[in-house]
């Protein structure tokens, strides 16, 4: 396994951590409607972390701006379409799905340079 296939996977393995346990910590102190919309985030904001992050350790040179600036761009479009989907909907309480993905996304985001930094030590 290559070093940046280790960040990837590290980085999968603790973003899944720090979701469980803010999914575990909104399930004891919210209602079971607020804790399923944070759930709801919690999912989206871990798949577009691991997917952005797995596209910025693999690029080389100049693709990596590119593929920054697309993580920026994906993390901004998936909070745009949360609230778009929200407005029009009102599937979950805007509230508690809008601050857990922010929320999640800000605490993932704090995540990638361990892992980052990790990915490259070790080419």
């Amino acid at each position: 396994m290559s070093g940046r296939q280790r960040a990837i996977l590290g980085y999968a393995v603790a973003s899944g951590l720090a979701v469980g346990l803010g999914v575990l910590v909104a399930a004891v102190w919210l209602g079971p409607q607020d804790a399923a919309a944070v759930r709801t985030a919690a999912v989206a904001a871990y798949v577009i972390q691991v997917v952005g992050f797995a596209a910025l350790v693999s690029a080389r040179g100049a693709r990596f701006f590119v593929a920054w600036g697309g993580g920026t761009l994906l993390r901004l479009g998936a909070v745009l379409a949360a609230a778009v989907w929200l407005a029009r909907t009102q599937a979950r309480p805007p509230a508690p799905l809008m601050l857990g993905l922010a929320g999640f996304l800000f605490v993932l985001l704090l995540l990638e340079p361990i892992f980052f930094r990790m990915g490259l030590r070790s080419e």
